[in-house]
C-alpha cells in the first residue's frame, strides 16, 4: 500500500519562526512543502495552484489572522486539513471552530510535527474509506447494466418495462422538471395525447410503488407541469460519477483513489446498451467523460513515474472502447518506451485484426510509424 505524502504550506509573519517551521516540514518524510508565505493575502493568492492537502496556519497575524484565513482557504476547498500555530494555547478553542485538525504551541519541536502527521493520515485514511463505501452502497448501477436493488440487497422487478424506463429518465436527468406532455411523448408517442398521460400518470404511481416496497426512500414530486426527481450524487453509479466528472479539471495525489473508484465504476455503455431512444446522446456523452477520465488517470499516472499503473489503466478502459486510437497509440508507446516489444506485437496484431472485422480499414499513419520501429 502506497504511504500518503502530503502536500503543505506554512503561513507563518515572523521570519525566525518560519524558517523554524520550514525546517521541520522540509525533513518529515511525509510532508512536501509547497508553499511559505509571511502573510494572509499572499497565501491566498497561491492556493488554488498549490494543490495542497494541509495549511499550517499562525493565528496571531496582522490584518487578516488565521483563523479567517482558513474559512476563507475551506471556502475553496473543503477537503484542506488545517494545523494552527499560536504561542497562546488559549485559541485552541477558537481554532477548532473551523474544523481544524491540531494546533502547535510555539516554539514549535519536531515531536509535535510527528504527531500532527499521524492525524492527517488518520483523517485520509477515513476519507478513502468513505469514498470507498459510498460506491459499495450505491442503490441502482447504471454502467453496463441496468439495475436497482432494495436495502436487502435484492434486484427490484419492474412491474412494466416502460417503469423501468421512466425511471431510467429520472436518473439521468434529476434535480429538474420532467413535463408531464414531455414524458408522454417520450415514451408513448404512438398513442393519443390523453391516453399517453394517463400512462405516464400510471408509470409514476407504479414507480414510486416499487420503490417504497424495496425500502427506498425518494423524493419524486407531481407539480401541475410535471415531476421533480431529487437525487444525490451516491444514489447511483451514474449520478456519482458524471458529479465527480463535472468537479474534477485534473487528477492528483489528493484525488486520484477517488478518481481510480469511479474510472472501475464504469463497466460499458449506459443501462447495459438498451434501446431508449432519448438516451443515445447521453450514452454518447458518458463515453466521453469515462475516456476524459482515462486520460486524467494516465496522465497522473505518468506524472508519477507509474507507467505500469498507466498501462493498467489503458488496457482496462480499451476492454471497453477498444478501437480507441488514442488510446491504443499511447499504450503502443509505452510498450515501445520499455522494451515490451512481444506485448507490442501482440497487442497490434490484435488491434489490426479489430480494425479490419469491425470497421473495414487499417491504422492511423502514427500507429504504423510505431510499428516500423520494432520490425
Amino acid at each position: 500500500m502506497a504511504i500518503a505524502v502530503f502536500r503543505v504550506m506554512i503561513v507563518e509573519d515572523e521570519q525566525p519562526i518560519l524558517d523554524l517551521m520550514k525546517r521541520l516540514v522540509e525533513q518529515h518524510p511525509l510532508l512536501e512543502l509547497a508553499g511559505s508565505f509571511t502573510s494572509a493575502a499572499e497565501a491566498l493568492y497561491a492556493f488554488e495552484a498549490l494543490k495542497l492537502d494541509a495549511a499550517f496556519l499562525d493565528i496571531e497575524m496582522p490584518r487578516v489572522g488565521g483563523i479567517e484565513l482558513a474559512e476563507k482557504l475551506r471556502a475553496v476547498d473543503d477537503n484542506l486539513q488545517i494545523v494552527f500555530t499560536t504561542a497562546y494555547p488559549e485559541y485552541a478553542i477558537e481554532a477548532f471552530r473551523v474544523s481544524a485538525v491540531d494546533y502547535l504551541v510555539k516554539p514549535v519541536a519536531a515531536d509535535e510535527i510527528e504527531r500532527v502527521v499521524a492525524r492527517l493520515a488518520k483523517n485520509h485514511s477515513r476519507r478513502k474509506e468513505r469514498s470507498t463505501v459510498q460506491a459499495e452502497e450505491l442503490f441502482v448501477r447504471c454502467m453496463g447494466t441496468f439495475e436497482t436493488r432494495g436495502l436487502d440487497g435484492s434486484l427490484i422487478k419492474w412491474p412494466t418495462r416502460k417503469t423501468e424506463e421512466l425511471f431510467a429518465y429520472f436518473l439521468v436527468y434529476p434535480n429538474r422538471l420532467a413535463g408531464k406532455w414531455q414524458l408522454a411523448d417520450l415514451l408513448w408517442p404512438d398513442l393519443e395525447e390523453e391516453r399517453a398521460l394517463h400512462n405516464v400518470h400510471n408509470s409514476v404511481y407504479r414507480l414510486k410503488k416499487a420503490l417504497k416496497e424495496a425500502s427506498i426512500a425518494i423524493d419524486l414530486t407531481h407539480t401541475n407541469e410535471g415531476y421533480y426527481m431529487r437525487l444525490t450524487p451516491g444514489f447511483s453509479d451514474l449520478t456519482s460519477f458524471r458529479d465527480f466528472l463535472r468537479r474534477t479539471a485534473i487528477i492528483d495525489h489528493r484525488n486520484a483513489h477517488e478518481g481510480e473508484t469511479h474510472f472501475r465504476m464504469y463497466q460499458g455503455p449506459l443501462f447495459g446498451g438498451k434501446d431508449y431512444v432519448w438516451s443515445a446522446g447521453v450514452t454518447a456523452e458518458l463515453a466521453g467523460q469515462y475516456a476524459s477520465l482515462t486520460r486524467m488517470l494516465v496522465s497522473f499516472h505518468r506524472r508519477s513515474g507509474d507507467d505500469a499503473a498507466a498501462k493498467k489503466t489503458l488496457c482496462a478502459y480499451l476492454t471497453h472502447v477498444p478501437l480507441d486510437a488514442e488510446m491504443n497509440g499511447e499504450l503502443l508507446q509505452l510498450y515501445l518506451a520499455h522494451g515490451e516489444q512481444d506485448r507490442f506485437r501482440h497487442h497490434y496484431a490484435r488491434y489490426l485484426e479489430q480494425l479490419e472485422q469491425e470497421l473495414g480499414v487499417g491504422p492511423a499513419e502514427e500507429i504504423k510509424r510505431l510499428a516500423e520501429q520494432i520490425e
